[in-house]
Formats: structure tokens, sequence, C-alpha cells
């Protein structure tokens, strides 16, 4: 016979735990499943643009199905037709690893400016 589960959610983690321990003393396999799954969390649109912004450098953030799908993905980010993506903040790169296509995205680095000068140099005019 399979295993019956059944899934309870709280607002509060100290309620949660009494319900945990209740389900313990009365012999249930009873464990607590974390909210977020481990690994693949969805992160997309206004979501995903803030937390490259937190998140410096190069990042997954689509597996394509082919070549094409995959350009058109890095190709909507980097000119802002991508939801969250219109401050043209961003960049984004197709890579092919191991016949696998993904798009990679980061925040664009910050321009650089010259050092102001001394005054050392003679003008040109």
């Amino acid at each position: 016979m399979g295993k019956t589960v059944i899934r309870v959610t709280f607002n509060d983690d100290l309620e949660a735990a009494r319900f945990l321990q209740t389900c313990r003393r009365k012999g249930m396999d009873a464990m607590v499943e974390d909210p977020r799954p481990i690994g693949r969390v969805k992160r997309n649109g206004p979501d995903l643009a803030s937390w490259l912004l937190r998140n410096p450098g190069w990042h997954t953030v689509l597996e394509a199905t082919n070549r094409h799908a995959a350009w058109n993905a890095a190709w909507k980010i980097n000119h802002g037709q991508r939801r969250g993506f219109e401050t043209l903040a961003y960049e984004a790169r197709a890579v092919n690893t191991d016949g696998a296509w993904t798009v990679e995205a980061r925040r664009r680095p910050a321009a650089r400016t010259a050092a102001p000068s001394d005054g050392d140099m003679d003008p040109l005019f």
C-alpha cells in the first residue's frame, strides 16, 4: 500500500513546531519540508532582474531547447524587451555547454570614467 502524504502550512513557526512534535509523539513519520526547492528556484521577470542586481557576475537564467531559442532570449534581455529588463542595465549571452544551450545574464558593469587630470597636460587647441 502507498504512503499517504499530508502537507500542512503554517504562518507561525512556533505553531508548526508544536504540530510537528504532536505528530511525532503519536508515532507518525512527520518531517519539515523546505518551503523552497533546493537548487532550482524559479526567478523570472522583475524578480530575476533584481536578483541579478544583488548577485554580481554571470548566472544561468534559462535553459533553452536549441540555439535559436537561446539567441532570442539573450537578444530580448540585451534590448530590454523582456519584462524586468527595460532599464537596459543587463547583458546576456547564449552559451553552448556539451550540446545544451543556456542563457547567462549579468548586470552591466559600471562605465569607467577617466581620472581627473592634474592640469599638467597642454591643451590641443
